[in-house]
């Protein structure tokens, strides 16, 4: 996997209002989560993202982060296309190099950004990090149910608003975003009840489906499929993951098969070639799609406020012509 590198960064905001900043938000706010509470006295200024892709539901809300933690993808300053214009100019700094070390926060170079918020949402952020960051800034984790990776884009968008002192502006943007796939389902009926598989491919002998709360598993979801909570079987880890050998391959031939592949698109030529595969009734009936474009596939796998909206745009037609 490829990273951006780190950049100096400039600190500010992107652009929502006629006089060229960002609304102001309600103060002081107190945002309860899973390690207690934190209060933000006034609005944040310089805000370091700490989680994986929490830059997206800031820069959502108009807000450009002083410095963001990388994940995967050769884009400038960690953001991917959907979400560059939100920039606005401000270049913020890539954390630790631009290497991705989830179990060890740079707790020191962001000192030395001196930021004003930390947001640190969806991440792995432990009790004693917590700790740590907070002796330099008010810092943000998800709620209970939604830690190590787990926060959901609607509560990640609603957690970032509440912080901003914006909670009612964030959740606009949840509802606009879920009234889009509400729309998308009802132009597309055919969809309602059809068993839709998310798979993709890591390392030769398995595949694994996407279940659960998992964003990919939940973006067929919203648009009116079923999404198997097992195959077979099997059944799924605690981050929605269940593992399929190849020899039960035949167990994931339902209504709508979906390759996520724009990471690694040369798996499309290995799962081909497999014995069982090209004998399944979803693959006879042409309902298998491949998600290969990396630009399509980093959005519809980064599933935020920002990235899914793309994604709904770029998958719909080849989701409805694979039904039909």
């Amino acid at each position: 996997m490829l990273f951006a590198a780190c950049s100096s960064g400039t600190s500010g905001s992107a652009t929502t209002t006629d006089d060229g900043s960002a609304p102001d938000g309600s103060f002081p706010v107190t945002v309860d989560h899973a390690y207690g509470s934190t209060t933000i006295e006034e609005e944040p200024k310089k805000i370091i993202t700490l989680g994986l892709s929490d830059q997206d539901p800031l820069l959502a809300l108009g807000v450009a982060p002083l410095a963001v933690s990388p994940w995967w993808g050769d884009y400038e300053y960690a953001t991917w296309p959907w979400a560059q214009d939100e920039l606005g100019g401000v270049q913020p700094t890539v954390l630790n190099g631009g290497v991705r070390d989830d179990s060890n926060p740079p707790v020191e170079e962001i000192a030395e950004l001196e930021p004003d918020l930390i947001i640190s949402l969806y991440s792995g952020t432990t009790k004693e990090q917590f700790g740590q960051l907070s002796k330099i800034a008010p810092v943000i984790v998800p709620d209970k149910g939604y830690t190590n990776f787990t926060i959901t884009w609607q509560e990640a968008t609603r957690a970032t608003g509440e912080a901003l002192g914006r909670e009612d502006e964030a959740l606009e943007l949840v509802n606009d975003l879920e009234a889009s796939f509400a729309d998308a389902a009802k132009d597309h009926p055919e969809f309602e009840g059809k068993q839709a598989i998310v798979a993709e491919r890591f390392k030769a002998g398995e595949t694994i489906v996407r279940t659960g709360n998992d964003v990919r598993a939940q973006f067929f979801s919203q648009l009116g499929f079923t999404v198997a909570d097992q195959v077979a079987e099997l059944t799924p880890n605690d981050a929605g993951e269940i593992y399929v050998p190849d020899e039960r391959i035949d167990e994931i031939s339902k209504d709508l098969l979906v390759w996520n592949v724009g990471f690694n698109p040369e798996v499309r030529k290995t799962v081909e070639n497999l014995g069982l595969y090209n004998d399944l009734r979803v693959v006879k009936d042409r309902n298998a799609i491949w998600v290969e474009d990396e630009v399509v596939s980093g959005a519809f796998t980064w599933g935020t406020v920002l990235s899914l909206d793309y994604a709904l745009d770029e998958m719909l037609p080849q989701i409805s012509e694979a039904m039909n």
